[in-house]
């Protein structure tokens, strides 16, 4: 599933950000949230598996207010909701600006989108990064279109979610390349009928693209 060995007739790319475009490391974030905690952050949260509470909050079940509030017990009572933010964004560690060119070069040849599970603290810290230190207007700016699970209130592997983008951009699965570093995210794609790649080693992004 996740080698690509003939990029031909493939006109639509989509991709997952976390740990595709953006470099994250779940380790910094626990980390930060150690520095404001009054128990273990870490037993909320893993790469592999996520509290229901993460998942509630990349689907838009909660807003952010309901996503701190629900984190306090687990913090020291003096905490900020800034300090919170920040220690959440901690996870967003490296924003490789090569990739972000590719993106540029591939909208030349090829429709661009993104899809992902991400909520809305994230996306607004991901999209200053982007204005502050990539000169562009925010991280939608770089896809045809951006499909985002907090939006859409659903989220990846749900079925549902890969419908909704076949319908709305109104392309063809067989036709659409999906990369995602998560093995339960393209094995769903797969299933639609997507052309997918499951991104292992996020630094060899480059080099599959280099195909196209």
């Amino acid at each position: 599933m996740s080698m690509i060995l003939d990029p031909s007739g493939i006109d639509t790319i989509i991709f997952d950000l976390g740990n595709v475009i953006i470099d994250i490391d779940f380790d910094v974030m626990i980390g930060a949230f150690r520095g404001i905690a009054a128990r273990d952050f870490s037993e909320l949260i893993t790469y592999t598996q996520q509290d229901d509470l993460f998942s509630r909050y990349e689907r838009g079940d909660i807003g952010s207010a309901d996503f701190r509030a629900a984190l306090r017990p687990y913090l020291r009572a003096d905490v900020a909701d800034s300090e919170i933010d920040h220690a959440w964004n901690a996870i967003l560690c490296h924003y490789p600006a090569a990739k972000f060119d590719r993106l540029r070069e591939l909208r030349g040849n090829y429709k661009v989108y993104a899809l992902s599970n991400i909520n809305e603290i994230h996306l607004a810290d991901i999209d200053r990064y982007i204005s502050l230190h990539l000169g562009s207007a925010d991280m939608r700016s770089y896809f045809d279109y951006a499909y985002y699970s907090h939006e859409l209130r659903m989220r990846k592997p749900e079925s549902r979610i890969y419908r909704y983008v076949l319908d709305h951009a109104g392309i063809d699965p067989q036709r659409s390349l999906f990369i995602d570093d998560k093995l339960e995210n393209t094995a769903a794609a797969s299933d639609l009928g997507f052309r997918v790649h499951h991104l292992t080693d996020r630094d060899s992004l480059l080099t599959l693209l280099s195909r196209f």
